[in-house]
């Protein structure tokens, strides 16, 4: 029986009907403007419903709704209707892919495009009926939506109050929305695989320094304990990063176990506790060292015990910072120590100096006096200075010009390094711009871990007109040595974009010759422990020896830091070599050398 609300159409031959121009730049108009909502990173159901309301612009008496299949039970759920009425949604959600299923069933169904003129009277939508003659929608016309490996996963339809058949303008219309929504939901996907990757410990599945840093931003009380593994970069060394890795799996195992949906993994060998309210943190401290002393964790050929210093705080401001600064107190009073903060008895001189330097970082910020100075490398094949490195200093009100080792600490624990790396990038790339030296700029963990390296770095190319051939990107070692796979991919896919990587202070941590293998490393910086006296000292000769004999196997080229004096020049250059850093050549300086051929 005919529903008496609809209108029957005499459309017959709508399908001979071509596409004009004018219907054609619609369409890709429409494309245009909802994927350049997706490129400004609109909240994903925002565009969703803008692209169904711009479809029923171009439909009159018609609505348009998105329909998503769960994964869970196969079933298909609204997801974007802004017309449709929330008893719609109630009766169309849930609604069970199959041959009699109305449009957006079979769509899903058949994976292919399914066009009902007559819902009413259409073997298709026999399970539909009800729905249908409830809401007047007299024809409907759907698309599948494809995932990227081609399956179907929902539908994007128009239901029309009139019964109809599609033109050939509505079912491109259909097909190019349903591309776009394609689009839209694996933005959306990568999104969601980004923020896991970015909040969640590759390795062991924990949550990382940064979600415990937005867990504390709430200012609540919590109490937090952090526990370093001692000694555990010699397991590394001795046994490898992959065995090194299958320990801090049982070690995570065994702590989660102890202390469920509480446990971090804040770097390589270090991990944190977090609870909501006040523990005994001296009890904690003496039930792990006790469980720990009794589990020896034993891999292949392998059997080692483990144990931790410790530094713990409860508290509902600054608790991270003082976390670090207890476990900073423990390692100095040595190793297995437990120190709890004390607000009256370590917030004396350290917090008068944290405080001091923490305001002239942000006056720096402020007055724009961080600043980059540039020591240049001496090539010891050409005999003269070919490229420089980008050195950050901070410039006080007083005019005091403060070298790194004075403010970054303090940067790191407020967590502005990131913001201060991308001063460097911004300043170095303009200042390097009116010259063609290639140079180097220091990178660190915070910088990868807020996964904004590549996008900046692409913006600063285009800006400055800075080929990113010419630019060194230094990792200090523990960055290298962490286990982030997230990390790791990153400065893989910098080095695909064609900037070149460098460890640096190479031997001052977690020294593994497999790691740097697997990053693919164009530089090794020595550190200057092994340099400053390698003209003295046989054993800083022997590593250094060793470093090099590596590194020339495997292409990658050595450059000797802290290079101060002739003799040690003489030894760099006895050992092959290719690059020498230090104040015998070049002090950090606001601007550039002369270019002029160095014969030290």
């Amino acid at each position: 029986m005919e529903n008496q609300n609809c209108t029957i159409l005499n459309d017959i031959n709508t399908d001979e009907v071509p596409i004009t121009n004018e219907e054609y730049e619609t369409i890709l108009n429409l494309q245009s403007e909802v994927l350049a909502l997706t490129a400004l990173d609109i909240d994903t159901q925002i565009i969703l419903d803008k692209l169904c309301t711009m479809l029923e612009v171009l439909l009159p008496n018609a609505v348009s709704s998105l329909m998503i299949k769960n994964i869970q039970d196969g079933l298909l759920y609204v997801k974007a209707a802004p017309s449709v009425p929330t008893q719609g949604w109630d009766a169309l959600n849930g609604l069970k892919p199959g041959p009699h299923s109305g449009s957006c069933g079979n769509a899903v169904h058949r994976g292919k495009p399914q066009f009902i003129s007559n819902t009413f009277t259409d073997e298709r939508g026999t399970e539909f009926i009800q729905t249908a003659e409830a809401f007047n929608l007299c024809s409907c016309w759907s698309m599948p939506v494809k995932d990227e490996n081609n399956l179907s996963i929902g539908s994007i339809a128009l239901s029309s109050f009139e019964h109809r058949s599609p033109a050939r303008f509505h079912k491109k219309l259909l097909e190019t929305a349903s591309s776009i929504v394609s689009i839209i939901l694996q933005n959306e996907a990568n999104r969601q695989k980004i923020y896991n990757m970015a909040y969640t410990d590759t390795l062991l599945g924990l949550n990382n320094k940064l979600a415990l840093q937005n867990e504390l931003q709430k200012n609540n009380f919590n109490t937090l304990v952090f526990l370093d593994i001692n000694n555990f970069s010699y397991v590394n060394t001795a046994y490898g990063f992959d065995t090194g890795d299958e320990i801090l799996k049982e070690v995570a195992a065994i702590l989660e176990e102890l202390y469920p949906n509480a446990l971090y993994r804040i770097n390589a060998d270090q991990f944190a506790l977090r609870f909501e309210d006040k523990k005994d943190i001296k009890a904690m401290y003496l039930h792990i060292k006790t469980i720990f002393s009794q589990r020896l964790i034993t891999l292949k050929d392998v059997k080692i015990k483990i144990s931790f210093t410790y530094g713990g705080v409860y508290s509902n401001k600054d608790i991270l910072k003082h976390a670090a600064l207890s476990l900073k107190k423990a390692k100095e009073n040595g190793r297995n120590r437990l120190h709890i903060f004390d607000e009256t008895i370590d917030s004396s001189v350290k917090r008068k100096e944290f405080i001091f330097m923490n305001s002239c970082l942000y006056t720096a910020f402020e007055t724009d006096t961080i600043m980059p100075y540039f020591q240049g490398i001496y090539n010891n094949t050409q005999k003269k200075i070919t490229k420089y490195e980008a050195l950050v200093r901070l410039k006080t009100k007083e005019g005091e010009i403060l070298s790194p080792d004075k403010f970054l600490d303090v940067a790191k624990l407020s967590g502005l390094l990131p913001e201060i790396t991308k001063i460097m990038i911004d300043k170095t790339f303009a200042f390097m711009a009116k010259n063609n030296y290639d140079f180097s700029i220091n990178i660190t963990e915070d910088d990868l871990t807020l996964v904004y390296l590549l996008k900046y770095l692409q913006e600063k190319e285009i800006q400055y007109k800075i080929a990113p051939s010419r630019v060194t990107l230094e990792i200090l070692e523990g960055i290298s040595a962490n286990t982030q796979k997230n990390n790791i991919a990153q400065l893989k896919e910098l080095k695909r974009h064609g900037y070149k990587l460098a460890i640096d202070d190479f031997g001052a941590e977690y020294s593994n010759f497999e790691r740097v293998l697997a990053l693919d490393i164009d530089f090794l910086k020595i550190d200057a422990r092994y340099i400053k006296n390698i003209d003295t000292d046989k054993k800083s000769f022997e590593i250094v020896k060793a470093i090099v004999g590596f590194s020339k196997n495997m292409n990658i080229i050595i450059i000797a830091e802290f290079v101060h004096s002739k003799s040690v020049q003489k030894i760099v250059q006895e050992l092959g070599i290719e690059f020498s850093q230090g104040y015998y050549f070049s002090e950090p300086k606001k601007n550039l050398l002369d270019s002029i051929t160095l014969t030290k």
